[in-house]
């Protein structure tokens, strides 16, 4: 397994750089700023091969060991949340997206410039507040990182409510039993033998 690994990585990441992501499809109109904000690698990747190893095997560990019904329900919502959401927002100009890329990870200033930390950072790398007001205090995140941390907040609280709503009641059940009863719990009878921990410790 860890041969194929190396294997897989090493040809595309040496031999044929080329092969790591291309996107064949951007290559019909290379001049077209939209087609290759939808179908380029570095944008919204439509059409775009991957090669490498290391991208396919950053969500979810391996592709092997992972169910298969978990790589559909994240290419569901990718395909939902970037490949739908994302270009009716970003093409109707919500928050002045369109000054920024569509996708990156950098931040902006409110005109669609690189936005320079090194402006509002002191020497021990502090916001220093003056200097902050002065350089412009808007920072603006291109639309896609916008949708990924929405999504991802989504995703959070959802958990969160999911939990509450269909086993609330048992994660209390089982608490107060905790508390109470410890002769149903292993745990408990078998902690029991030691001597309690000061407080001070």
């Amino acid at each position: 397994m860890l041969l194929f690994q190396f294997l897989w990585y090493w040809f595309p990441g040496y031999i044929f750089p080329l092969l790591a992501s291309f996107s064949f499809v951007c290559m019909i109109a290379p001049n077209n700023l939209i087609f290759s904000q939808i179908t380029g690698a570095n944008g919204l990747g439509i059409g775009a091969l991957q090669f490498d190893w290391n991208a396919w095997v950053s969500f979810l560990d391996s592709p092997i060991f992972v169910p298969f019904w978990a790589h559909v329900n994240i290419f569901v919502g990718f395909v939902l949340a970037i490949w739908i959401v994302l270009p009716i927002f970003y093409y109707t100009n919500i928050w002045e997206s369109q000054k920024m890329p569509i996708m990156t990870n950098r931040a902006f200033d409110i005109d669609g410039y690189y936005y320079d930390t090194s402006k509002v950072l002191d020497n021990n790398s502090r916001l220093n507040e003056t200097t902050y007001n002065a350089y412009g205090s808007e920072i603006r995140l291109p639309l896609g990182l916008n949708i990924i941390f929405g999504f991802t907040m989504a995703g959070f609280s959802a958990a969160i409510v999911h939990t509450i709503l269909y086993h609330g009641k048992s994660c209390v059940e089982q608490f107060r039993l905790s508390l109470t009863d410890q002769k149903n719990d292993v745990h408990a009878r078998l902690m029991s033998h030691y001597a309690e921990e000061p407080e001070f410790w």
